[in-house]
């Protein structure tokens, strides 16, 4: 079990789901650039631009942007579902406790920082 009373299990729930909202507002906005708000724009909005090269590049780069986003999305939903099993806090590797420190600079942490360290130092 974890080491957390419940209010910091809460405050770290409303700062995931504060997170979760923001980034999601980030997907929004990236897809819905277009003039009519029902309109995707990821792939045409630079449809502009002169050079079709520079297009490509920026296509990619909110792509590149969007994997990003979509990923610290699902880095959110998965803490949440730890708060909601009781293993928040808890690394996923080891089993130790993630600190508070840890966890209030990054609510969504899945692992300590000895193991975060381990897993970066083998990528």
């Amino acid at each position: 079990m974890n080491h957390f009373s419940t209010d910091d299990i809460k405050q770290f729930a409303d700062q995931l789901q504060r997170q979760r909202q923001a980034v999601l507002e980030a997907i929004r906005q990236r897809l819905h650039r277009a003039d009519a708000p029902d309109e995707l724009a990821l792939f045409n909005y630079y449809t502009d631009v002169r050079e079709q090269s520079e297009a490509d590049l920026l296509t990619d780069t909110d792509i590149g942007q969007l994997q990003i986003e979509l990923a610290d999305l699902r880095d959110i939903d998965e803490a949440l579902a730890r708060i909601g099993a009781g293993t928040y806090g808890i690394c996923i590797h080891c089993g130790a406790s993630i600190t508070a420190r840890r966890l209030r600079a990054h609510p969504a942490a899945r692992m300590c920082l000895g193991c975060q360290e381990i897993l970066e130092q083998h990528r």
